[in-house]
C-alpha cells in the first residue's frame, strides 16, 4: 500500500508541475503560407473567394473522396457557409465567409465539431506581385485553452499546418495557371486557335508519363479516373465538333444575337469552373477505352485536327451570324467552336484534383 500511495503521490506532483507550466504555455498560435501565381490579382481574388473551389486545391477536402458536403447561401459573398462531415480525419465541421475586402481579402470562421470542438479564423490575402504575378497569403489562427495549451510544447503547429497550406497553395497555383488567360478572349481567329494549343498542351503536360495504374485509380465509386477523363474528352470534341458543323448548315439567324447572355470570356469561366458537377449523357459516359496516355493523346490530337483545320478557313461573320441552343444556353458558332477546347479544359482541371488525390499512386 505505501508503493501505491507513492506512486499516486508522484503522479499528483508530476500533474502539477504540468498544470504549473502550462500555466506559461502560450495558448495562441498563428500560421501563415504564401506562394506567388503567374495570374493577375483580380483573377486569382476571383477563384478563392468562392469557398466551393477550396475543393480543387485544399489538401484537407482530398483528405476524404467519400466526404458528403453541403451548403447554405450564396457562394462568393458574406455568410456562405460549407460544411462538411468526412472520415476521422477530417472530422464534422464548417466554413463560413465572415468577410470580403474585394480584390484584397477573405476572412473565414472554421468551426469544429468532431472529433473535437473548436472555433477558430482563417484568411487569404491576394497581393499584386509584379506583371500579371499575384502573391496570395492563406494564414490560420489557432488556440488552446488552459491545460489543453501544454501539448503545444511536443506538438509543432507550426509546421504541421503550415505543411497542409502550402500543399493547398502549391494546387492552387497548379489549377489558376493552367487556365486559359480569359481577359484576351477578344473574339478573333488567333485568340481562339492561341486557346485551342494552350488547352490541349495543358491536357498534355496534366498525363505526361503517367502509367496504367496511375490512369487507371478512381478517388471513389462515383467519381471518374483519368483514363476514363481521357476517353470523355475524346468523345465530347468529336460530338461537339459534329453538333456545330451541323449548325451552321442552318440559315443564318443574326437576329438572335441579343439572346446570347454570356461573353466570350463568361463562357469560358463558366464551363472550366469545376464548382457545380454534371452527370455526362449516355453517349460520352467512358467505357475503359484507354490504358494508354500516348494512345488517347494521339485519338485527341487527330480529333482535333479537323477542328483547327475549320476553325483556319472559316468566316468569323457568319460564326458569329449563327445562333444555336447549348446546353449552357444560346451561343453563336465561334462560342460553339470556344465550347469544345473549355469543355477539354474542364476535365483537365479533373484529371488535377485525381492527381492530388491521397491515394494517387505514386509510381
Amino acid at each position: 500500500m505505501k508503493i501505491v500511495k507513492k506512486i499516486f503521490i508522484v503522479l499528483g506532483i508530476l500533474i502539477a508541475i504540468l498544470l504549473l507550466v502550462a500555466l506559461f504555455v502560450k495558448k495562441d498560435y498563428a500560421v501563415e503560407r504564401e506562394i506567388v501565381i503567374n495570374k493577375p490579382k483580380q483573377e486569382v481574388f476571383d477563384y478563392v473567394k468562392y469557398l466551393k473551389n477550396q475543393d480543387n486545391y485544399s489538401k484537407w477536402a482530398m483528405m476524404d473522396p467519400t466526404m458528403k458536403k453541403s451548403y447554405r447561401g450564396t457562394d462568393g459573398t458574406v455568410g456562405f457557409v460549407s460544411r462538411w462531415e468526412g472520415n476521422k480525419e477530417v472530422g464534422v465541421g464548417e466554413q463560413e465567409i465572415k468577410k470580403i475586402a474585394e480584390g484584397e481579402r477573405i476572412d473565414y470562421e472554421l468551426r469544429f465539431y468532431k472529433p473535437f470542438e473548436a472555433t477558430e479564423p482563417a484568411y487569404m490575402i491576394t497581393e499584386a506581385a509584379g506583371d500579371n504575378q499575384t502573391k496570395v497569403k492563406w494564414g490560420f489562427n489557432g488556440h488552446m485553452n488552459y491545460p489543453m495549451n501544454l501539448m503545444l510544447l511536443c506538438m509543432n503547429m507550426e509546421e504541421m499546418i503550415g505543411n497542409d497550406l502550402q500543399t493547398g497553395l502549391g494546387k492552387l497555383k497548379t489549377v489558376l495557371e493552367s487556365q486559359p488567360a480569359t481577359a484576351s478572349a477578344d473574339g478573333s481567329r488567333e485568340f481562339l486557335l492561341q486557346y485551342y494549343n494552350q488547352t490541349a498542351e495543358n491536357l498534355k503536360n496534366a498525363v505526361a508519363g503517367l502509367n496504367e495504374a496511375q490512369l487507371k485509380f478512381s478517388p471513389a465509386k462515383d467519381k471518374w479516373s483519368i483514363a476514363q477523363c481521357l476517353e470523355h474528352i475524346v468523345a465530347a470534341e468529336k460530338l461537339l465538333f459534329t453538333m456545330g458543323q451541323k449548325e451552321m448548315e442552318k440559315p443564318a439567324q443574326p437576329a438572335l444575337k441579343s439572346e446570347i447572355k454570356a461573353s466570350d470570356a463568361d463562357l469560358i469561366k463558366n464551363i472550366t469552373d469545376r464548382t457545380e458537377k454534371f452527370k455526362a449523357p449516355k453517349e460520352l459516359q467512358p467505357s475503359g477505352k484507354y490504358t494508354s496516355a500516348e494512345i488517347a493523346l494521339a485519338d485527341f490530337t487527330a480529333g482535333r485536327q479537323p477542328v483547327l483545320d475549320y476553325i483556319k478557313s472559316a468566316d468569323l461573320n457568319n460564326l458569329r451570324d449563327h445562333i444555336s441552343d447549348f446546353p449552357t444556353g444560346k451561343v453563336d458558332g465561334y462560342q460553339s467552336l470556344l465550347l469544345i477546347a473549355a469543355h477539354s479544359a474542364r476535365h483537365t482541371r479533373q484529371i488535377e484534383e485525381v492527381k492530388s488525390n491521397p491515394g494517387f499512386p505514386k509510381e
